[in-house]
């Protein structure tokens, strides 16, 4: 049941890689800056993603039976510290439900550490 779960996320997650609502896959920079904030005080929460006009986004961690490639799940390879700042793009997971609330689940398409230019 779980692996008929996971190749139904994953054929979606393939799918959505050339919609119009997103960078395709691998191919561009990641577009959005984002402060990683710990939210782990809120109840359900933990590490969330934090953009410049004060939007949380939840992001989705997933369960594998095999480690999935960099482009199947780039979070997965990526060690999140609170206070980090990266550039992300995303995918909002619109059938997921969480206890946290505190802003939307997002499936991470792109991520990468982020130093401000030096002005």
């Amino acid at each position: 049941m779980k692996g008929l779960m996971f190749s139904l996320l994953f054929i979606t997650f393939l799918q959505s890689c050339g919609d119009s609502h997103t960078i395709i896959c691998g191919t561009q920079p990641c577009g959005t800056v984002a402060q990683v904030v710990d939210k782990t005080g809120l109840d359900g929460c933990g590490l969330m993603f934090q953009l410049a006009d004060g939007t949380l986004l939840e992001p989705e961690f997933r369960t594998y039976i095999q480690a999935p490639t960099i482009a199947q799940d780039p979070l997965y390879h990526f060690n999140l510290k609170p206070g980090q700042t990266v550039k992300i793009d995303w995918i909002e997971s619109k059938e997921l439900a969480s206890i946290c609330m505190a802003g939307p689940i997002v499936f991470i398409t792109c991520i990468t550490n982020y130093e401000a230019p030096v002005e």
